[in-house]
């Protein structure tokens, strides 16, 4: 009975480690791909594309290269989903706000001062309290259990709710605010990719356990209704975060998109996990991890303006 209980921590902590790597790796390629899409972006307004407007930076190599890199990086969270629960992947993308706003200073000449360099500094002091202190969720192993997870009322109507706010976004604010405000287009991805976190998790629990245990996960329809779920809401967070990142600068979209996208992820794996399993005072230093990183990203926001694109 020892020996068994051992063997399962031990494989327990490998899973953890091998999840917390990969999201950790993902920070870091997601963090690299904006200032490459950046730059591409950037490229192509010279070459008279307006801002915000068309789809002439997919001629560009430069923005080919940040979208590659952030594909391997979402490939590396879809993997990290696999292994442990979103309240300890989603919060470890502060790494790609301290990336992104390093690399940014140094390649597109966007100045960090001591105020973005101490904001970078509470994201990943924030991230780390999360990280160690984060409540157990429950999880899914087969696309049947993620079935009974995902038809529940309740995550019935939250998942209704971000689509209607979404295409209130869209459709009404977009057009009208969309150029002045930089929430509007963080808010549609936020939200979106929230529901494709959701999704991208089952996908891959299932996928390790038909790898794992050589039970099929791939003769049930509904997976297939995950993929085409997933790849909607993945490609729809990533043409509106593109929308963002053309019309502000990078060092205030990714921060802003990272708290939103971290807020509305957590609360919609709780409402599809019914909640987390865990003290009182677990959830208040999460909480209390979370509002420091939301201080770090507050010091990064204004550290500079926002330089609109030529």
């Amino acid at each position: 009975m020892l020996g068994s209980s051992g063997g399962t921590d031990d494989s327990n902590a490998t899973t953890k480690i091998v999840g917390l790597s990969l999201a950790i790796g993902s920070g870091f390629l997601i963090g690299a791909s904006f200032v490459f899409k950046k730059k591409g972006l950037i490229n192509c307004t010279k070459h008279g594309m307006l801002a915000g407007e068309g789809y002439d930076y997919l001629k560009s190599f430069m923005w080919w290269t940040g979208m590659l890199m952030m594909v391997v990086g979402e490939v590396c969270n879809f993997v990290a989903y696999a292994f442990v629960q979103p309240i300890l992947v989603t919060p470890l993308g502060a790494l790609s706000v301290v990336i992104c706003a390093i690399l940014s200073s140094i390649f597109l000449r966007e100045r960090l001062n001591l105020q973005g360099k101490v904001g970078c500094a509470q994201c990943i002091i924030g991230a780390t309290i999360i990280v160690l202190h984060a409540p157990e969720q429950a999880a899914v192993k087969t696309i049947e259990e993620f079935k009974h997870y995902m038809i529940q009322p309740v995550f019935l109507v939250w998942t209704a709710i971000i689509i209607l706010v979404s295409l209130v976004l869209v459709f009404k604010a977009g057009p009208k605010w969309g150029k002045q405000h930089m929430m509007i287009y963080i808010s549609v991805c936020s939200l979106i990719g929230s529901l494709s976190v959701v999704a991208t998790q089952g996908l891959g629990a299932a996928i390790v356990h038909n790898i794992s245990t050589g039970e099929p996960q791939f003769n049930n329809w509904f997976t297939y209704f995950v993929i085409v779920f997933m790849v909607i809401t993945l490609l729809t967070e990533i043409n509106y975060l593109n929308k963002a990142l053309n019309l502000f600068n990078t060092a205030m979209v990714t921060p802003s998109y990272y708290v939103t996208f971290t807020s509305t992820t957590i609360i919609t794996s709780a409402i599809f996990y019914q909640g987390f399993h865990a003290s009182t005072v677990a959830i208040i230093t999460v909480c209390f991890g979370f509002l420091v990183i939301c201080g770090g990203v507050l010091l990064l926001q204004t550290s500079k303006p926002v330089v609109p694109l030529p």
